[in-house]
């Protein structure tokens, strides 16, 4: 009797997909570790297993590879800390700390904070991390809105877009003047963003 070959997972990764994530995970390693004036593309293409002309395959130059690492660390980043801190009482600040504390975990998200230029800057604050976090904050403050703990004409677009400027300025400025390390200041910053959102949660 033959037996039919089991059917392949959808989410099977090929071989080309395969090789692609195994020179992605070494750039985010190397990046990380090194920075990106201090890596070459055959530095990664060694630490993959491939050679520079396989790398080209799969990336244009060396600028392609660290947008795609930036982008791939933040998307671990913000799997890890995201849900957990959205379903928080205190979202925006369990968010604050979550991210905070996962970049220690994240050497190349936390470099591209404290050394990167605008450029690098902008792909941050592209990333869902920030926009997708806008939007939940938009419905939360649509809830607070109805539930009368922000002001009738308070624009809850506005509020969430105002606090993800705050919000991003203050990762920014905590991982590069070491703001963190000063608690007394970082528990001014959260008092008055909790005054600015209506104060803490109410049990509507």
């Amino acid at each position: 009797m033959v037996m039919e070959a089991a059917p392949a997972s959808r989410h099977a990764l090929t071989k080309g997909q395969r090789t692609r994530e195994r020179l992605l995970n070494a750039a985010v390693a190397r990046f990380g570790e090194d920075g990106y004036r201090a890596t070459s593309v055959s530095q990664l293409s060694r630490d993959a297993g491939l050679t520079p002309a396989a790398a080209y395959a799969y990336f244009e130059d060396k600028d392609a590879v660290w947008a795609a690492a930036v982008q791939a660390d933040l998307d671990e980043l913000s799997d890890e800390i995201v849900d957990i801190a959205m379903a928080d009482p205190q979202p925006i600040f369990a968010l604050l700390r979550g991210l905070v504390q996962g970049l220690d975990r994240h050497p190349l998200a936390r470099r591209v904070l404290a050394e990167g230029d605008l450029a690098d800057l902008r792909l941050v604050l592209d990333h869902r991390l920030f926009a997708d976090t806008t939007e939940r904050l938009i419905e939360t403050f649509v809830a607070r809105k109805a539930a009368g703990v922000l002001a009738p004409d308070a624009d809850p677009e506005v509020l969430a877009r105002g606090l993800e400027t705050i919000f991003f300025s203050l990762i920014v400025s905590s991982v590069r003047g070491g703001m963190m390390a000063d608690a007394d200041r970082m528990r001014a910053v959260i008092e008055v963003l909790r005054s600015a959102v209506g104060g803490g949660p109410t049990q509507a």
